[in-house]
């Protein structure tokens, strides 16, 4: 390990759902519609655990996300962080959307700075901070340029250096890399091994690929509509790779029972 990725380690706390549900009300025509996007949901994960939910559209993998970001309140049950319950927006996580979401008036530096300005931090300590993480994601070369300049993939990492910049000991990734193309999302899946392999950071990645999954985690949650339908361990040595997984006979019997799985889960009434 480097010296510089060794400062940048983190601590970790665990995240657990208790009977957690969430309730959304819309009105169609004259009448209110209730819609159950998450019912009785609990589960845990592990400080520095790398645990991936995978499911079918409209399943409720997003809300989880929402909730422990403290962007939502749930209409049942609770969200914790460590020992305390998420009740609004904390120091505690961090969350990479499927957009980066950057700001194009501000530099790629800038823009990794900016929690770190929000949160008070000095001029000259957050320029610092930030340009470690520009660094930690492989974009030195890059610190001033602005986001137009910047391919999708590149955003991306830059999206994930603000995260991470915020030292999170949770972090939340919301089908971060879904709008990219195949190769970009096979280097920023890379990317993503090889940070967390050095900073240990508690993930909790929501997915729609079950090859991502397998490649990213420690275990899989399957989610019904609203519900979590299965938890399967990803028993796979670590430090991973791609040609590493595709060589290993239990990826493919790891494929076969996922699949299995979410074909369950998109069956599963509303």
């Amino acid at each position: 390990m480097s010296p510089t990725l060794e400062r940048r380690q983190t601590g970790s706390l665990d995240l657990s759902a208790h009977d957690l549900s969430m309730c959304f009300e819309r009105t169609v025509g004259r009448e209110r519609v209730l819609t159950q996007a998450l019912q009785d949901v609990s589960f845990r994960v592990r400080a520095q655990e790398f645990v991936s939910v995978i499911g079918p559209s409209g399943c409720g993998k997003s809300t989880i996300v929402r909730i422990a970001a403290g962007l939502q309140r749930p209409t049942g049950g609770a969200l914790r962080i460590g020992p305390n319950e998420v009740t609004g927006p904390g120091r505690e996580t961090a969350t990479v959307f499927q957009s980066p979401g950057l700001l194009p008036w501000r530099t790629v530096l800038d823009n990794v700075a900016l929690p770190l300005e929000v949160a008070g931090i000095g001029k000259r300590d957050r320029a610092a901070r930030a340009a470690e993480y520009v660094e930690l994601v492989g974009l030195s070369g890059f610190s001033g340029h602005y986001p137009r300049e910047l391919s999708g993939g590149m955003q991306q990492r830059v999206g994930l250096a603000r995260a991470l910049a915020v030292r999170p000991q949770v972090l939340l990734m919301d089908e971060p890399f879904g709008n990219l193309d195949a190769i970009s999302r096979q280097r920023m899946q890379d990317e993503l091994l090889r940070i967390w392999e050095h900073m240990k950071t508690t993930v909790v990645f929501i997915t729609h690929a079950i090859d991502e999954a397998i490649l990213l985690s420690d275990r899989v949650l399957v989610m019904g509509r609203g519900v979590v339908r299965a938890e399967v361990d990803i028993e796979l040595p670590r430090p991973r790779s791609r040609r590493m997984l595709l060589s290993d006979e239990r990826t493919l019997e790891l494929m076969s029972r996922l699949e299995d799985l979410l074909g369950d889960a998109d069956g599963t009434p509303a």
